[in-house]
């Protein structure tokens, strides 16, 4: 045999062993074929592929919740600057107006009228936002926006009325879709005011004894129904909350606003929510915070405290 093939047959040579193949290979020294392949193509077994899922499972039932939550907070840290932003623009507009309140206009117990709508605040803060207003909360998903803004309600937009009205053209008013998450405390108004105090109307600064405690503006409910029309209008009337039996207010207030807008049970004294305040301040509160009855609340001026 000559060299070169004996050569060939010593690195070709198979031994075997106990039933394995003992190869020799040119670069990688002797070792267990049989061995050597087997590992080569191992992947994971069943129970360990079960394992990581059930591993990552559990991860996700931890920091779902936690990402709820975040998600939450954030929409409500987002509501509240809306909030804010409105309490600051009506500030520039009181300096402006001798400390004059913005009022109310947009009827919830029958057909508003133009000249109401027009002097509602929607429309006379506008300039003093500096920028487009948002008078939508990130948690409104009321059905009475319009279709074209994620409701179900055919009216009129606040952009499709305003386009009419500077054209000139006439605007069927009972056609008027939601225009805002937000509304007025009714007290402050010159307009919707309830009549129920001598010292009325509370609609300049210099009648508020103690601005910081006064809610100004706050969320108004998403549902809109005949008994109580409040989702499409821009004000509540506060003084009739402690109307019904003991402890009813919560359930009477949540038909006028969004009492449990950022958490808490609907209907109860434990629902949270956004108010503004007269001095420029919004803050998260539960609704036993800023109402009792009628003589203990942040509504009415001359008892808010």
């Amino acid at each position: 045999m000559s060299s070169h093939l004996q050569q060939q047959a010593r690195f070709a040579l198979p031994v075997r062993a106990g039933g394995a193949v003992l190869r020799m290979g040119r670069d990688r020294g002797w070792g267990w074929g049989g061995e050597r392949e087997r590992n080569r193509g191992r992947g994971f077994t069943l129970i360990e592929l079960l394992v990581v899922i059930a591993i990552i499972a559990m991860l996700l039932s931890l920091l779902l919740p936690a990402l709820g939550k975040a998600r939450q907070s954030a929409r409500t840290l987002v509501c509240l600057s809306n909030v804010r932003q409105l309490e600051v623009a009506h500030t520039l507009y009181a300096d402006t107006f001798k400390g004059a309140f913005v009022d109310a206009g947009l009827a919830h117990g029958g057909p508003p009228n133009l000249e109401s709508v027009k002097g509602s605040w929607i429309h006379t803060l506008k300039p003093y936002y500096g920028a487009t207003p948002i008078v939508r909360s990130p948690v409104d998903k009321s059905e009475a926006w319009a279709s074209s803004q994620g409701g179900l309600d055919p009216g009129y937009t606040l952009d499709e009325f305003t386009r009419l009205l500077e054209a000139g053209k006439s605007v069927p008013l009972t056609k008027l879709a939601r225009w805002t998450s937000y509304g007025l405390n009714d007290w402050l108004t010159r307009s919707t005011n309830p009549g129920l105090d001598p010292r009325e109307p509370f609609d300049n600064l210099s009648k508020i004894e103690s601005p910081s405690t006064t809610v100004h503006f706050l969320q108004m409910t998403q549902k809109q129904t005949a008994s109580a029309p409040y989702a499409k209008s821009d004000h509540v009337h506060s003084a009739e909350w402690s109307d019904g039996p003991p402890n009813s207010a919560p359930a009477i207030a949540s038909t006028q606003i969004d009492l449990a807008a950022h958490g808490g049970k609907v209907n109860t004294w434990n629902g949270l929510a956004n108010y503004g305040y007269l001095d420029g301040h919004a803050a998260t509160l539960r609704f036993r915070d800023v109402y009792a009855d009628y003589d203990h609340n942040r509504f009415f001026p001359p008892v808010a405290r």
